[in-house]
């Protein structure tokens, strides 16, 4: 029994004498910790630390609210006792304590800012107002105003594509009707029969046709080159044009009611 014994420890030392030489010989080995396991115990560390800030700004936070709120409180407890003593007669109104009104001083980026703020609306408008003002203006200031103005009232297509090349052929002709000193024939196509068929011809016809009024109406002198058809339809009889015969007595081309060009080479000088 006794030997028994002495050999279950002798067994039990083996064992522990076997495992101190196991963790003698990790510690000796020098193995460092993975990186995995380095960056696990940075983020932990990171994420406590972030965790602790964010404890102290909540807790800061609270704190300022909670006295704020406390002031706020106190404010009106003592509101309620002066009301108090005031419903009592105890105290009268000039003994109750005037808060001070502390007047911020504003510099002068912020008192610009400040006016534009509060008077946006009417900026707005004016400058509106001051832009279309402003573009009337120079509207005006600009216009060229015709000496003659030559309407061609015939539906040609090819007109319409000419009417820089006709104004440089009627300028040399004209002088200065009106005296500011520069010769301007200004062209306008305006048709005054189209298509009935096609809607966005009558829409742009009765835009030309309100045109051809006001060019009737106005004091520039008028060159109308038209067909005879188109000149039926419009109704363009005597008293209308001046009579091309009294003109060019001697002109086999002078009409009427105007000059004829078919014989003459305006087709081929507006096409050069």
């Amino acid at each position: 029994m006794a030997d028994n014994n002495k050999d279950f420890e002798n067994t039990e030392l083996e064992q522990d004498g076997n495992s101190s030489s196991d963790d003698k010989l990790d510690m000796k080995s020098g193995k460092s910790p993975s990186v995995l396991e380095t960056l696990r115990k940075i983020n932990e560390k990171e994420r406590r630390e972030e965790l602790e800030a964010e404890s102290r700004r909540t807790e800061m936070i609270a704190n300022a609210e909670r006295a704020k709120r406390e002031k706020y409180a106190q404010k009106l407890a003592q509101d309620r006792i002066e009301l108090m003593k005031l419903k009592q007669g105890v105290i009268s109104e000039d003994d109750i304590p005037k808060e001070e009104k502390i007047e911020k001083e504003y510099t002068a980026i912020e008192k610009i800012g400040n006016f534009f703020y509060h008077n946006k609306m009417y900026i707005v408008i004016i400058t509106l107002i001051a832009a279309i003002a402003a573009f009337l203006i120079y509207d005006i200031a600009t216009q060229k105003h015709p000496d003659v103005s030559v309407m061609i009232i015939a539906e040609d297509s090819e007109f319409y594509f000419r009417t820089e090349d006709i104004q440089k052929l009627f300028e040399p002709y004209c002088k200065d009707c009106n005296g500011d000193g520069v010769v301007y024939v200004r062209v306008s196509y305006l048709p005054a029969v189209v298509d009935n068929s096609d809607p966005s011809a009558l829409y742009y016809a009765q835009a030309d046709q309100t045109k051809l009024v006001a060019e009737f109406q106005s004091e520039t002198s008028i060159i109308v080159i038209s067909d005879e058809y188109t000149c039926d339809v419009v109704k363009i009889s005597d008293g209308v044009l001046k009579d091309m015969r009294e003109v060019y007595p001697d002109d086999e081309n002078a009409v009427r009611l105007g000059y004829m060009l078919k014989g003459t080479n305006f087709a081929e000088d507006i096409t050069l």
